[in-house]
């Protein structure tokens, strides 16, 4: 995201009481800008300052910027492709707080936050579906899953039913017994019947995205935390001859023994046959529920005290010895609930949630209605929509509306060219189940839009965030162009300025040793004002914050001291670009004092050893310059009745 700040630089323009629209605040050339979007802008921008006093200050900045995007609009170049590219993604995502689909988002969110507390154990039988699967052979495989819950219905043993009927390829070696899981680890639908059945209970077939499940509830528990291990392995898998597993048990076995003859286990973890651990004793990452293959997670956790060591367990892999280093009771971070939003809001099965109730609510709010049905656009299609490659007709066949949304006509040809443009490779099947498909996309899209369009009136924050957005990049753009990009690529012009300045500006190196102080509160900045003039013995920057401060750090701060040049440091350079005879400077639209406790001058540097600080200067010069030649381009007027109705909203307190 582009960074602007404005920079105060000061124009002349004039102060009128004449009669202007109610609400004007400025007009700028031919432009009239509102009370509200000055104060909008002032209140963000002085949130701990927000007085009469500053409303002059911070008006000189505004009109500075303002006069720069009314430029900016003059040329165009908000009717750029890259900028009008740009801002439709500010926009997007500046929407997003403001949208219905948040209400059940975060619905989503808070329910998975309280579903993460805990951990399922479930059994499982799978009925496999292939990806865009016609109709009949959807009917097909939920018909074979409903089948085989009626065999289990009947008293037919699950694991035989199991091993028999499941497509889950771990079948044969769990009989469709899970270990317990983490509930965000399980697919949305089946985690909700899970959270609203009892113990036994055995589901209706439940469709995801890859087919059909039945699902048995077996037991649920709170999270078990995170736990650390360190283990000892030495392999051996099932199909391994009965000599081989022989000598591979006794191999753990002594082993085993060694550790209960005091052996160290780092020591002997270099006979572990996973290299990759026994090079660190053995040790492994923090795991948590439903990381490790059952038999292995069970003994982990298990364990009870650092430094304990289990028997040998036997896992598919082979033989372990598990070591407990660290036990972690469950926590929950920002950074996990951010973790979990992005896991909900990537999960397909919620994003349909979704799409059907924010298409709901917007039908109601944008009063749909239907006016003729989708399938009317299949005569335009033809089965190179299957391949993504279809192209919508030229036709002089009659447009018919499709809806309305408050009226305003949506036609069968938008449509078209919305499938035109989202198409994409796909299972052949019946046209009039692809056509109602895109459908409920493209009337979840057109409501969605239509939402986003009518938050610049229904959503006044928005309205003037999006314009802050807006304007900040036209500054951006037409900074670059008409300022910094001359002044560091001008060479020629750098160094005449630098030469025609340098009596005046180089030919001394001021050095300032300055203490910088970050206030609150206007009234704090008064005392402090008032006591660095005082007596800077007595009120030495320790002092004064604590006397101001009262223990807060947020209210009275020292944020920076020290020696600086020009150029050295962002607050130093403050007091060069505005220099004074005062000592304490305070800086009220940054919130800002600066206190002078020394000045040194020294002899001036080349430009070679400047370029830098020269470039800065000349950047200064030039803005100075164009916003003279922009203040005569477009005549600036402040409404100075609007002006003082804003002063005096403004109570202290």
């Amino acid at each position: 995201m582009k960074t602007i700040k404005l920079t105060a630089v000061l124009i002349f323009f004039s102060l009128s009481g004449f009669s202007q629209t109610p609400g004007t605040l400025l007009t700028i050339g031919n432009k009239k800008i509102s009370g509200d979007e000055f104060l909008y802008i002032y209140k963000k921008n002085n949130a701990d300052n927000i007085n009469k006093e500053s409303v002059d200050d911070y008006l000189k900045l505004f009109i500075n910027f303002k006069l720069k995007v009314t430029e900016a609009e003059n040329l165009k170049m908000d009717t750029a492709v890259t900028f009008k590219k740009e801002f439709a993604g500010y926009k997007s995502q500046l929407a997003k707080p403001y949208l219905t689909e948040n209400i059940k988002w975060k619905e989503l969110t808070d329910e998975a936050l309280q579903r993460n507390k805990k951990e399922i154990k479930l059994d499982i039988i799978f009925t496999k579906l292939p990806r865009n699967a016609s109709p009949e052979d959807t009917l097909k495989a939920y018909n074979k899953s409903l089948q085989i819950r009626e065999q289990i219905i009947r008293g037919e043993n699950f694991n035989t039913v199991a091993v028999k009927s499941s497509d889950d390829r771990s079948v044969s070696k769990n009989k469709g017994h899970l270990s317990f899981l983490k509930s965000l680890r399980i697919p949305y639908n089946i985690q909700t019947f899970s959270f609203n059945a009892k113990k036994g209970d055995l589901s209706m077939p439940i469709r995801t995205e890859y087919g059909y499940y039945l699902v048995k509830l077996v037991d649920m528990r709170p999270e078990q935390g995170l736990v650390k291990v360190a283990h000892i392995m030495i392999s051996a898998s099932d199909n391994l001859s009965d000599s081989l597993k022989t000598i591979k048990k006794n191999k753990i076995d002594s082993i085993y023994l060694q550790l209960q003859k005091g052996g160290k286990f780092e020591e002997l973890a270099k006979l572990s046959d996973d290299k990759a651990s026994a090079k660190k004793g053995g040790e492994l990452p923090e795991f948590s529920t439903g990381r490790m293959v059952p038999e292995f997670e069970q003994t982990a956790f298990a364990l009870q005290n650092p430094g304990d060591y289990s028997k040998p367990v036997k896992t598919r892999f082979g033989w372990h010895i598990i070591k407990l280093i660290s036990k972690r009771p469950p926590e929950e971070t920002e950074k996990d609930k951010d973790k979990i939003q992005k896991t909900v809001e990537s999960d397909k099965n919620r994003q349909e949630i979704v799409k059907q109730f924010v298409t709901s609510n917007l039908k109601q709010t944008f009063n749909y209605k239907e006016l003729n049905s989708p399938e009317i656009v299949i005569d335009l299609l033809d089965s190179t929509v299957f391949y993504g490659k279809w192209k919508m007709p030229v036709t002089k066949k009659p447009d018919h509306v499709l809806f309305t949304l408050n009226g305003k006509n949506y036609f069968d040809r938008d449509f078209a060219a919305y499938i035109e443009e989202n198409q994409k490779r796909t299972k052949k099947s019946d046209l009039k189940t692809l056509v109602n498909n895109y459908f409920k996309d493209f009337v979840y899209k057109t409501l969605s839009e239509t939402e986003i369009k009518n938050l610049t009136e229904t959503k006044p924050e928005f309205s003037y965030l999006l314009k802050e957005y807006h304007d900040g990049m036209l500054l951006f753009d037409l900074m670059k162009k008409e300022i910094w990009d001359k002044a560091s690529e001008d060479t020629i012009g750098l160094k005449k300025y630098y030469n025609s300045n340098y009596d005046s500006l180089y030919s001394k190196q001021i050095n300032y040793n300055i203490s910088v102080f970050k206030y609150q509160k206007a009234k704090d900045a008064k005392k402090a004002i008032k006591w660095l003039k005082t007596s800077r013995t007595k009120y030495t920057d320790s002092i004064l914050v604590h006397k101001l401060s009262k223990g807060d750090t947020l209210r009275f701060a020292l944020i920076d001291a020290g020696n600086f040049t020009k150029g050295e440091n962002i607050y130093a350079d403050k007091i060069f670009n505005n220099p004074n005879k005062q000592t304490v400077i305070n800086f009220p639209e940054d919130n800002l004092i600066i206190a002078i406790n020394d000045k040194k001058i020294s002899k001036g540097k080349p430009f070679d050893e400047i370029r830098g600080v020269v470039i800065s200067d000349y950047q200064n010069d030039l803005e100075k310059k164009w916003l003279s030649k922009l203040k005569k381009k477009y005549p600036v007027t402040v409404n100075q009745e609007e002006l003082n109705k804003i002063k005096t909203s403004f109570v202290k307190k």
